[in-house]
């Protein structure tokens, strides 16, 4: 398989130091792997390789078959992860689409409920898998990624309405690359699941500054980001997505599990005042949807008017 990765930042980074350590290895179904960077991480990969630091501190450098800034040298693929922010997905959409043949699988790993609709509005051919990923791992310096929670967990499934052999490829490579895979005959359920966490819990330590432990422990902000969870459910249940009935409690639970210190990456892009960050990805989406289903987001609305 020809693999295109882009965006190589700590998801893509991941992705890359795992499937790099395929490429020396005929038998793995790998046959070239290309990468999209940008910047002094670009040309530390250009000059030294990919490094990549898994949880236990092991690493391992790995060379991919390119690394450019220029999509227009990226060769046509039959898998593409796409590892951008919110932002830059437009951009990155319209990047790959003279790569993309009527059976490349297109897999985008960004946090959002609406991203497998704004790929495929754009993107007339291949087939666009709905996912998520379950991992913490940032650049650390030009060339390095850190890989230093989650493991790492894919979740995905079929495009709704569609069968492929492709699929079996990408599975038989992930297992190759011992990257863990959740395949799901309906992913749309899991990939909310995800965006029912995030969402609330990126604009509430966006516009606080407190950690998830404090907003848990803060009566005020647990009853309003426990509101964000339940109307972002809202959402999902309007637009035919079912999830769990214990949805919001079950959220909760499993923010009360991180460490009390825990902030989101939105909310240290927030700090940092970045010229961009995602708020239109977790408020905004929120906010639209909403009032294109007949869902009141009240909670939200009054978060994503509060961020700075």
């Amino acid at each position: 398989m020809n693999v295109v990765i882009f965006g190589t930042g700590g998801i893509g980074g991941f992705i890359a130091g795992k499937l790099g350590s395929l490429l020396k290895n005929p038998r793995s179904g790998l046959h070239s792997l290309s990468i999209v960077a940008r910047g002094d991480h670009l040309q530390a990969i250009q000059s030294k390789g990919l490094v990549y630091r898994d949880p236990d501190n092991n690493e391992r450098t790995v060379f991919p078959s390119l690394a450019t800034d220029v999509p227009g040298r990226l060769p046509w693929a039959d898998l593409i992860f796409l590892c951008v922010k919110g932002y830059d997905l437009d951009n990155a959409v319209r990047a790959v689409e003279r790569i993309v043949r009527n059976d490349t699988i297109i897999l985008p790993l960004l946090n959002g409920a609406d991203i497998y609709d704004r790929v495929r509005e754009r993107l007339p051919k291949g087939f666009i898998l709905p996912g998520a990923i379950y991992i913490s791992s940032s650049i650390v310096s030009p060339g390095v990624v850190a890989h230093t929670g989650g493991k790492g967990l894919i979740i995905t499934g079929p495009e709704p309405g569609t069968e492929s052999g492709k699929y079996l490829e990408l599975l038989d490579l992930l297992s190759s690359a011992d990257i863990p895979c959740q395949w799901n005959a309906d992913p749309l359920p899991p990939v909310w699941e995800k965006y029912v966490f995030i969402a609330p819990f990126c604009m509430i330590t966006g516009v606080t500054g407190r950690s998830i432990g404090e907003v848990c422990e803060d009566p005020q902000l647990n009853r309003d980001v426990r509101g964000m969870i339940e109307e972002t459910a809202a959402v999902a249940a309007a637009a035919g997505v079912e999830l769990s009935a214990d949805i919001a409690d079950r959220t909760m639970k499993k923010a009360e599990g991180f460490p009390r210190d825990t902030r989101t990456s939105f909310q240290r892009d927030i700090e940092k005042h970045r010229e961009k960050d995602e708020r239109d990805l977790f408020g905004g989406t929120v906010i639209r949807m909403g009032k294109k289903l007949g869902v009141d987001t009240p909670v939200t609305e009054r978060y994503n008017n509060l961020l700075p």
